[in-house]
């Protein structure tokens, strides 16, 4: 009876130790002012900086532009609204070589929202205090899982389907994003006041929508003439 109560006290105590450790491990314990100050200014940095938009560059002559406002009804703000064209000649184009970068700072995926060309390579690094994993849902278009991955680690994907792929973290429930990804260059992710603008569009007439990780996504007709700049308001309301 001593050597099972002795036995069952060691699994205790080491299984105690293990949950100890672990959870010590995820949360870093409690950050100093100073530590929570430096991740509050990285994160920001990271917000102002990592851009919301890759695609190849194309030269076009007499291009004109599509510029409008998107009103997202009911969500706290009308940015991270992606306005794409649907159809630009055979849509045929070729992936840009800039890679995007989508971060992971204070249990937070930067940018929430990124929309890229078809062919786009995405970094995906850990620039937080603690460990995380990036994966997309099983019935993703673009199903991958990148693993648990420590600070400092960087892991990249290519998005060659076109589609929206939401981003997950099986160690931090809270956190989530999303790429969406587009047939060509024609596209644009619209700021907090919901404006947006479409350069270099070749003269014709286009299918446009809109499309927000939360609402009804909406597509309207524009005609875009040379040298010109075509307006075209949205307004998004919530899925049924």
């Amino acid at each position: 009876m001593k050597y099972i109560a002795f036995s069952f006290m060691i699994i205790l105590f080491t299984g105690f130790f293990y949950i100890s450790n672990l959870s010590a491990q995820e949360e870093k314990a409690t950050l100093t002012e100073e530590e929570a100050q430096i991740m509050q200014e990285k994160l920001q940095k990271a917000m102002q900086e990592l851009k919301k938009e890759i695609r190849s560059e194309v030269k076009v002559e007499n291009g004109g532009s599509i510029t409008g406002t998107v009103k997202c009804r009911r969500v706290r703000h009308s940015g991270d609204a992606i306005v794409y064209i649907e159809n630009v000649g055979d849509n045929k184009f070729d992936p840009p070589e800039e890679r995007g970068v989508v971060d992971q700072l204070n249990l937070i995926f930067v940018p929430h929202v990124i929309a890229v060309q078809r062919g786009t390579t995405i970094d995906f690094p850990n620039s937080d205090l603690v460990r995380h994993n990036v994966f997309t849902p099983p019935d993703c278009c673009n199903q991958f899982n990148l693993g648990t991955y420590d600070v400092g680690v960087s892991k990249p994907v290519t998005f060659d389907k076109t589609c929206e792929v939401p981003l997950l973290c099986n160690v931090h429930a809270e956190m989530a994003a999303y790429v969406v990804v587009m047939d060509n260059p024609y596209f644009s992710v619209t700021g907090r006041d919901g404006t947006f603008k479409i350069d270099n569009v070749p003269p014709g007439s286009y299918k446009v929508s809109a499309w927000h990780e939360k609402l009804r996504t909406v597509t309207n007709d524009v005609t875009v003439e040379a040298g010109k700049v075509s307006s075209i308001d949205f307004s998004l309301k919530k899925k049924k």
